[in-house]
């Protein structure tokens, strides 16, 4: 959100904090009811370009 009012524009990563935060109240709500699911638990987020990144040059 901060990223799309500078300028340039900011390239930035989406890190679709909705649904992180879903995930994070499904785990929580397993927790209690003692289902502990160990480990790292890893989302998918996406790259937001803008202004602030510059075309690629001639490869």
């Amino acid at each position: 959100m901060l990223s799309a009012e500078s300028r340039p524009l900011l390239t930035s990563v989406d890190p679709n904090l909705e649904r992180l935060g879903h995930t994070a109240a499904q785990h929580l709500f397993a927790a209690i009811d003692g289902k502990v699911a160990p480990g790292i638990h890893t989302m998918p987020c996406r790259l937001v370009i803008r202004d602030s990144t510059a075309p690629g040059g001639p490869s």
